[in-house]
């Protein structure tokens, strides 16, 4: 009875402390938000969106389709058998859905496309497992990447330096975490035994901890086996991730009318690497990265929120809304297929 009554109380201070945090981040996010909002002309920013030349609005969409190529390429890598076009498919479709629906649609898309694809299940799971952490390693690890940039080119920033600390430590225990558990036999047919038990209590019919066992042994060495033979080139793709992902922002930030000379450019590289894990909230964290970049670079340059602003509106829409809009239509197209061959 003590134990229970622990528990409970450690449970609502986790809740407690848990809205705490939401309504400092809410609070943070608002004042950001309300300075941004304060010190921009958005006349001015209209006239940058609506005078982008012909050759620009191409080169845009020449860099979208290159960066959906980049995004893709670690699963291509890692699922035998899955073309770069079939992995670009899947990666838009995965992201449109996961925009608009909670997870695990995005999942069952992706899982629903590789088996019309004749991926082998075992590949497919495998690799979209690795894939999807392997990318949270990278995204996590942007921080230290632009806060050492950022040392070695200007000054030390404590801000930029907790940050890095901080997802940097978050990125090598989960590459720790992955490391051991492809290493982890025996801890794997523990947990699979231990699944199967309660899935067994859950749902009699249910396959026994044999099978759960067996699963979780077979996935964990495939998974093992995959990373040993593509480490190398995985690890290449996910490193050619954030060195697009930051230069279809500067291209953005270029057509907006940011001037890029002296150290704005490095200024704009290391700030956008910084706030790079915050594209893992939802809608791509939707005014969350606007505020902070915005408010650090002015800070940091004489540089303007209005020009910034305008360059991170051309960034969204051609890295968010119109991938979103492109992948709908993806699924859609990939459904009346999928329609017609069944019918």
């Amino acid at each position: 009875m003590v134990q229970i009554r622990f528990a409970g109380r450690r449970g609502r201070l986790a809740r407690r402390l848990v809205r705490l945090v939401r309504v400092v981040l809410v609070v943070v996010c608002a004042w950001l938000l309300l300075r941004l909002l304060r010190g921009v002309d958005w006349s001015e920013v209209w006239y940058s969106l609506t005078h982008l030349a012909a050759w620009q609005v191409a080169v845009l969409l020449a860099a979208m389709l290159v960066r959906r190529f980049v995004l893709a390429s670690p699963l291509a890598i890692l699922i035998p058998g899955l073309r770069p076009r079939q992995a670009m498919v899947n990666d838009v479709a995965a992201t449109a859905v996961a925009t608009i629906a909670p997870s695990p649609g995005d999942v069952l898309v992706r899982l629903a496309m590789l088996r019309s694809w004749q991926i082998e299940s075992t590949h497919a799971t495998t690799g979209l497992t690795l894939s999807t952490l392997l990318y949270y390693v990278a995204r996590l690890a942007g921080p230290a990447v632009g806060f050492l940039l950022f040392w070695a080119s200007r000054t030390f920033y404590a801000p930029f330096a907790w940050t890095a600390l901080l997802c940097g430590a978050a990125s090598a225990v989960l590459l720790g975490g992955l490391l051991y558990a492809l290493r982890a036999e025996r801890t794997a047919a523990i947990i699979g035994r231990l699944l199967g038990r309660i899935l067994s209590k859950v749902r009699p019919s249910t396959a026994g901890p044999e099978v759960w066992q067996e699963r979780l042994v077979t996935f964990q060495a495939h998974s093992a086996a995959t990373l040993r033979r593509h480490w190398a080139l995985t690890s290449a793709a996910l490193g050619a991730v954030l060195a697009v992902e930051a230069g279809v922002l500067i291209l953005c930030m270029a057509f907006a009318g940011v001037p890029l000379g002296g150290s704005n450019l490095l200024l704009l590289l290391c700030a956008f690497l910084v706030v790079y894990p915050l594209t893992g909230l939802p809608l791509m964290g939707a005014g969350v990265i606007e505020a902070t970049y915005v408010t650090f670079v002015v800070g940091h340059s004489t540089l303007e929120a209005t020009a910034l602003t305008a360059g991170l509106i051309v960034w969204r829409v051609a890295v968010q809304f119109v991938p979103v809009l492109i992948g709908l239509l993806t699924l859609g197209a990939w459904r009346r297929l999928q329609v017609t061959r069944s019918g």
